[in-house]
């Protein structure tokens, strides 16, 4: 199977078999892996474009980032479903944010492409403040507290994993802020993660 066909299969197990609320961007990335700007049509089309991204710009970017476990969980269906909800009832606000979460994938995909990484952070808060009038739930006082703590010691701007409500938290630190930040945030109880960034997705095999 190709990488389209595994994830779209992925995406018929948990969303339709399964019933789980939620998008199909996630079993895309994991399908093809690196950098990709995906596009997502209503015909149930969807075109992964992968991106070329010099290593020195991967480097500093993932030198930058700091993952953050807030040691709270959610279940991001009910999020997920409020949001879906807001869009029928044509709401404005979210739908407006929405298209603002649209216009931060472009803004991203621009400024990673010319590794204009001072940009990152900016454009990450750009969308944390649009994502939280997308629907009740997607932030509280606890994390708005983690996240404020995080700017004042130094990172430019964050967003919250997923649907949102609890879970890991992902802020941009330039320069040696990520320091500060890391200490700045040891009050709140919550883990910082290792990662790193992967060229590859799901690799299969056969057996001999």
């Amino acid at each position: 199977m190709g990488e389209y066909d595994i994830a779209h299969l992925a995406y018929e197990i948990q969303r339709i078999g399964l019933g789980m609320a939620g998008g199909k961007q996630d079993q895309y990335a994991a399908a093809f892996g690196g950098f990709n700007f995906m596009e997502f049509y209503a015909n149930d089309k969807v075109i992964v474009n992968p991106l070329r991204i010099k290593q020195e710009v991967i480097n500093e970017l993932q030198f930058n980032l700091l993952l953050y476990y807030t040691g709270t969980s959610r279940l991001s269906s009910k999020i997920i479903e409020a949001q879906v909800e807001g869009v029928k009832a044509k709401k404005e606000k979210p739908i407006e944010a929405m298209n603002k979460l649209k216009e931060q994938a472009f803004l991203m995909k621009e400024a990673i492409l010319k590794g204009k990484l001072g940009e990152v952070g900016e454009i990450l808060d750009f969308g944390w403040q649009y994502k939280k009038q997308m629907a009740e739930g997607i932030t509280s006082p606890v994390l708005e507290e983690i996240y404020e703590a995080a700017k004042m010691a130094g990172a430019t701007g964050g967003k919250i994993s997923g649907a949102g409500g609890g879970g890991f938290m992902m802020f941009y630190c330039p320069g040696n802020s990520r320091y500060k930040v890391i200490e700045a945030l040891q009050k709140f109880g919550g883990e910082f993660r290792r990662f790193q960034f992967t060229k590859f997705g799901a690799e299969t095999w056969r057996a001999p």
